[in-house]
């Protein structure tokens, strides 16, 4: 038991990695989601932003002081956020590369995920009612060793996810 420890040891290299001669990862083609995701997301802020308007203008104009009336100048903030999802929607995308599939998010906090693909543990394609409706689907992408998704690949075409879904298990396949 002992001497097969010290073998193990002894194949064991960790040698340095010149920083200088990693990829850089600006060098990423990733590929927009659906035009249709994007304006749902922003349809669905701008709906979204309506109903908060209106509830917050009824609830100041019918039950609070007169005083409280001048806040309602603050809705005006509120057509920002639609503009924000559409920003970000634009701004995620994915990329599927040899070794490892990958996606960008964010606009202010800005994310880049690389998930190798001998690390895959499960891909699913996930279908809201939205999605149904606009023939779109979402890549749920699941990492060995956890027990929650590591990302999810929004607004895809329903073929185009099936597509990268059969990809993804087949290199799940070879290589595991």
């Amino acid at each position: 038991m002992r001497l097969e420890s010290y073998r193990r040891r002894a194949l064991f290299t960790n040698l340095g990695v010149d920083i200088a001669q990693l990829p850089a990862t600006q060098s990423i083609d990733f590929v927009p989601l659906e035009r249709r995701y994007v304006l749902a997301q922003f349809v669905l802020s701008v709906v979204w932003m309506i109903v908060i308007a209106v509830v917050v203008f009824a609830a100041v104009w019918l039950f609070l002081p007169e005083e409280w009336r001048r806040g309602l100048s603050t809705l005006l903030v509120l057509p920002v956020f639609p503009v924000l999802t559409y920003w970000s929607c634009r701004r995620c995308g994915y990329a599927l590369r040899e070794h490892d599939i990958a996606l960008r998010k964010g606009i202010f906090w800005r994310k880049q995920i690389i998930q190798p693909l001998v690390r895959l543990q499960h891909i699913e394609v996930a279908r809201g009612p939205v999605d149904k409706y606009l023939e779109l689907a979402g890549l749920r992408i699941f990492s060995a060793g956890t027990e929650t998704e590591t990302f999810t690949i929004p607004g895809l075409n329903v073929a185009t996810a099936e597509q990268l879904r059969q990809r993804l298990l087949d290199a799940q396949s070879t290589q595991g």
